[in-house]
């Protein structure tokens, strides 16, 4: 019997080797759609696209005060307000019409307290949609975070040391579905799939449309030593004016952001249509979501951002 190519195409996803570390860009939106930023230290020093729009106040929300003083906008005189709150947790911004569309503007906040991040940058976009208020949250980092983060990695340096040992130890193996079971990817519950196409909500003004999507969940290795395998299914239609390859891929939930592996990188052209999958091979169980799934290009800072994303 044939194996329909959506089927192959996921077998061989699965089958793959370790995930390719991405570049970490930070949310722009939570998974209500409300704009925010969460920053930590380690994300410090992540492109932070924020639109402004001419004659409208645009809010900044600080959960950490902002030093008076502290506040650098470029191109100063073309703002007809600037303006830090008393207690520094809200700046607002009203840009002039003397901003044309497409201006990039760069915005540095320094806060009030030494802890770590101590600044941050935005790149202000000159757009006619633009929300009214941007939230933005740090997560200072303390000894204990410094600590946590050494053992992050050497855990880390230990899995991939693991992924690495696997796939030697595979190259003599069989492909398709006897591989998956000879290599532990997959045990009897076999691939569980769920189509989310109705579930899944683009980021407003993204110039995709999603014609299908599906998530798909195998569970496999050894017994006292699990392993979560999760999968998304895309098919994408571009409805911009330029080819975009989607080579990166986030998957963000409560507490987590765990990078994906992306196939096939090639083009999606415009008023094409193509398939995107993306998988991320996790240890033990892992929950059901939902989660938010954001895909960028290479070099690019431009992330399309999907909501909804469950797994069965």
């Amino acid at each position: 019997m044939l194996i329909p190519l959506r089927i192959t195409a996921l077998l061989l996803l699965l089958y793959s080797s370790a995930p390719v570390l991405a570049q970490s860009l930070t949310p722009g939106w939570d998974i209500s759609g409300a704009p925010r930023f969460t920053v930590t230290a380690d994300t410090a020093g992540e492109t932070r696209e924020v639109p402004i729009s001419p004659n409208r106040t645009l809010s900044f929300v600080f959960d950490t005060p902002v030093l008076k003083g502290g506040v650098v906008v470029e191109e100063r005189a073309r703002f007809r307000q600037v303006a830090l709150s008393e207690d520094g947790l809200m700046l607002n911004l009203l840009p002039s019409d003397e901003l044309k569309p497409g201006r990039r503007l760069r915005l540095t906040v320094r806060f009030a307290d030494e802890a770590s991040p101590t600044s941050l940058d935005f790149t202000l976009v000159v757009s006619p949609r633009a929300e009214p208020q941007v939230e933005v949250y740090r997560e200072p980092r303390s000894c204990d975070s410094h600590r946590q983060q050494a053992e992050e990695s050497d855990a880390r340096a230990r899995h991939y040391q693991t992924l690495l040992a696997r796939e030697r130890a595979e190259r003599g193996w069989p492909r398709g579905i006897i591989g998956l079971l000879a290599s532990k990817l997959m045990d009897e519950k076999g691939i569980r799939s769920k189509r989310i196409t109705k579930d899944i909500v683009l980021r407003p003004g993204e110039t995709f449309t999603v014609l299908d999507a599906v998530s798909y969940r195998a569970t496999g290795g050894e017994k006292d030593a699990e392993v979560t395998r999760l999968a998304v299914e895309l098919l994408l239609r571009n409805l911009g004016s330029a080819p975009w390859t989607p080579t990166h891929a986030l998957l963000v939930g409560e507490g987590v952001r765990w990078e994906m592996e992306v196939w096939p990188p090639r083009p999606l052209s415009p008023g094409k249509a193509g398939q995107v999958l993306m998988e991320v091979e996790k240890p033990g169980r892992v929950g059901s979501g939902p989660f938010l799934l954001k895909l960028w290009q290479e070099g690019t800072t431009r992330v399309v951002t999907f909501s909804g994303v469950t797994f069965p």
